[in-house]
């Protein structure tokens, strides 16, 4: 907007940006990412400095880490994922017992403090994922591609080695920064494919990583906790990004695999943290993420819809 002289009904402004026609689908994706202030392009002074990063894995840095590139390593991943952000290795001790790395890529190895790649990252907070497309946090370069932890290519990493004994009790662990190789990217469904049949490259890896997932999914809920199983609604797009079809997505063993041991190193990452040797809580600082308060308004209507099937609820009590 431009001017609302005094006396004027209406203000004045120029227009700065066309969208498109209404109803086409970029047009309708735009209009979303406008109106919610995502901001889908870099500006070019991030997209340079990310393209002066330096891509090569070094001696120099490989000696400050733990080298981790001869051990079986790999990503699961849902069949359209463009980025991996993490991967699973795993092999088999001389005691008999199991030593699993759970590894994300080192993007603090990359994205300094203070520079202006750190500051759009800060601005973003974190990646949107929409129907047919990711607004990234980071550059591509980055997102897709160093930080990405792709097959046949040495990666930076931070990773969580635990050894574990048959009964998935941890007998030690260790944290800090690595460096790998992945040898192969499955899908969900290649995964469960290998655990169902159990044939395939990787299938005996794979299988040994699913029983003790459910052993530990197993000893969680028996200790009380959340299950969030549900089905969730994906389109199928043709090659225009246009919906053709919609399907469930169902979580099988292989998606409960990744994330039992996801669950594990976030659980003991926070307990490094957070506990003392004595298991005496610290004072430490340590950034997470916390669910806010629900929408009053949302929680309303949840209120008069359950009401159909009679039950209430008391919104007075935020404890119950």
């Amino acid at each position: 907007m431009t001017e609302w002289k005094p006396g004027d009904k209406n203000p004045e402004g120029e227009i700065t940006q066309v969208l498109g026609a209404p109803g086409e689908h970029e047009t309708e994706i735009h209009s979303i990412l406008a109106e919610y202030g995502l901001p889908y392009e870099f500006p070019q002074e991030v997209e340079l400095d990310a393209d002066k990063i330096d891509r090569s894995i070094t001696d120099e840095e490989v000696a400050k880490r733990w080298d981790m590139r001869n051990i079986c390593t790999f990503t699961i991943d849902p069949k359209d994922a463009k980025d991996f952000d993490d991967a699973l290795s795993i092999r088999k001790l001389e005691n008999g017992n199991w030593e699993i790395g759970v590894h994300i890529a080192d993007v603090s190895h990359y994205v300094v403090p203070g520079t202006i790649l750190d500051d759009e990252a800060y601005q973003r907070a974190t990646s949107v994922y929409l129907v047919d497309r990711v607004v990234p946090m980071l550059p591509e370069v980055l997102s897709n591609d160093v930080c990405s932890l792709r097959p046949n290519e040495d990666k930076y990493t931070f990773s969580a080695v635990f050894e574990l004994n048959d009964q998935s009790e941890i007998q030690k662990q260790w944290f800090g920064r690595t460096v790998i190789h992945s040898d192969r990217r499955f899908t969900y469904e290649e995964a469960q494919e290998r655990i169902e049949t159990g044939k395939g490259d990787l299938a005996e890896e794979i299988n040994v990583l699913d029983r003790l997932a459910k052993i530990m999914r197993n000893d969680r809920i028996r200790k009380g906790a959340i299950t969030f199983d549900r089905s969730e609604v994906r389109f199928n797009l043709d090659e225009n990004n246009e919906p053709i079809g919609v399907y469930f997505k169902i979580s099988k063993d292989s998606n409960h695999l990744i994330e039992e041991f996801m669950l594990l190193a976030n659980k003991k990452v926070s307990e490094y943290v957070s506990l003392s040797r004595k298991g005496e809580i610290t004072n430490n600082t340590f950034i997470y993420r916390v669910h806010d308060d629900p929408d009053p308004a949302k929680l309303e209507s949840l209120r008069d819809f359950v009401a159909t099937f009679g039950y209430k609820m008391n919104l007075a009590n935020t404890k119950k």
